[in-house]
C-alpha cells in the first residue's frame, strides 16, 4: 500500500478496554468527541457494531463544507478492537483501526490507525501525506483530549 497514507496516535484513558469499546462501537459517541470545527451529526447507525453494518454520517467542516460518510464495521472483537471502513466518503480508501489495551486496573491504553488515501492519484497522495495528515494530527489529538475528557467526568460522576 504504498499509495496510502498512515497516521497512528494512542492515549490513555480512566476506563475499561470494555467500556472504551461500548464508547466507541456507538456512532452516536462520535458528536461527543469531535473537535469544534467540525460538526458531525449521526444519519442512521446502530448502537451496537457489527460486521458489515454500515452507519451514515454528515461531517460540516468550519460550517462551510458538508461531506457524507457512508461507513461500516469491518471487524470486531468485543472489548479489543474495532474496524471502520467507509463505502462512501472524501477518501479513495478509508480503515480507522481502534484497538483496547487493559493499562492497569482501569484503564485503558486506546490505539488508532487510519490508513487512507485521498482521491487524484499522486497529487492526492501528496495533499494526504502533508495537508491531510496535518488535518488527521489537529482531528486526532482534540479527539482524545475530549475522549479522556468524556471518562473523566464519567468516573466523577459514578459512586465510588
Amino acid at each position: 500500500m504504498a499509495d496510502h497514507c498512515v497516521y497512528r496516535r494512542s492515549v490513555v484513558l480512566p476506563a475499561t478496554p470494555e467500556a472504551v469499546f461500548r464508547f466507541h462501537e456507538d456512532p452516536h459517541n462520535i458528536p461527543k468527541i469531535s473537535p469544534a470545527f467540525q460538526r458531525t451529526i449521526i444519519g442512521h447507525a446502530n448502537a451496537e457494531a457489527r460486521v458489515g453494518e454500515t452507519f451514515a454520517i454528515e461531517v460540516r467542516l468550519f460550517g462551510v463544507l458538508t461531506l457524507r460518510w457512508l461507513g461500516f464495521w469491518e471487524e470486531i472483537v468485543p472489548g479489543r478492537l474495532l474496524v471502520d471502513g467507509a463505502c462512501q466518503a472524501p477518501f479513495a480508501y478509508w480503515r480507522h483501526r481502534h484497538e483496547f489495551a487493559p493499562v492497569g486496573a482501569a484503564q485503558t491504553r486506546m490505539n488508532d490507525q487510519v490508513t487512507y488515501r485521498y482521491p487524484g492519484g499522486w497529487l492526492g497522495y501528496f495533499f494526504g501525506a502533508t495537508l491531510g495528515r496535518l488535518h488527521m494530527a489537529l482531528m486526532f489529538a482534540d479527539r482524545h483530549r475530549r475522549t479522556r475528557r468524556y471518562f473523566q467526568q464519567q468516573s466523577q460522576a459514578s459512586p465510588r
